[in-house]
């Protein structure tokens, strides 16, 4: 294999890594989004909240570390950063891709990366008792944005250097809404059962 085909070979791999940790971060999104506790489930949540809670907690906290994951300047993570610098050093990886632009994409959401950093490094990975007094806070909305700008970025990149048009597209399966659902379902049947 000669050199070209060790670096397309690395590079493809290399993607695979990141689309692997934003499929994660876009999984535990979608499962927190769910266990909301929204009019419909919030009975059962209620009910069940020495699972539900702590569940919830944990998916937000993987979301977060996962994001880290996939925007770290670290040279050994699988980041759009690390994508970046090897495309400025290679663009024939990903032929007419405007990195620059696509950096800019990813630095607008700066605001909100920030916030997830902050909160990931005080107590989504590493518990720490200094809270600082001036939280920044981290709104639902911003976060499906930029997770959704994330999934563009990525897809404008492997479509650049695979040339297949959706290279990542999750899909949302809807077992938490499911569960709960059941769970709602169960609990009216089991009350309807007390009545009689």
């Amino acid at each position: 294999m000669g050199k070209d085909e060790g670096q397309v070979t690395e590079f493809k791999s290399l993607l695979e890594e990141l689309r692997k940790q934003l499929l994660d971060a876009c999984i535990h999104f979608e499962i927190w989004e769910q266990l909301w506790p929204t009019k419909q489930v919030v009975d059962v949540i209620n009910r069940y909240k020495g699972f539900f809670l702590p569940a919830r907690n944990a998916h937000i906290d993987r979301f977060y570390i996962k994001v880290c994951n996939v925007v770290s300047n670290k040279s050994s993570q699988p980041s759009f950063y690390r994508v970046f610098g090897i495309l400025n050093a290679n663009t024939t990886l990903a032929p007419g891709l405007d990195v620059r632009s696509l950096k800019k994409r990813l630095k607008s959401h700066k605001k909100t990366l920030s916030a997830i950093e902050q909160y990931r490094n005080k107590k989504g990975a590493h518990w720490d008792m200094e809270i600082p007094v001036q939280r920044k806070p981290i709104l639902f909305g911003d976060c499906k944005r930029m997770l959704e700008e994330l999934q563009n970025i990525f897809n404008e990149i492997s479509g650049a250097a695979t040339k297949n048009v959706w290279s990542f597209k999750p899909i949302q399966h809807g077992d938490t809404n499911a569960l709960l659902n059941h769970l709602n379902e169960l609990r009216g049947i089991h009350k309807s059962r007390l009545k009689h």
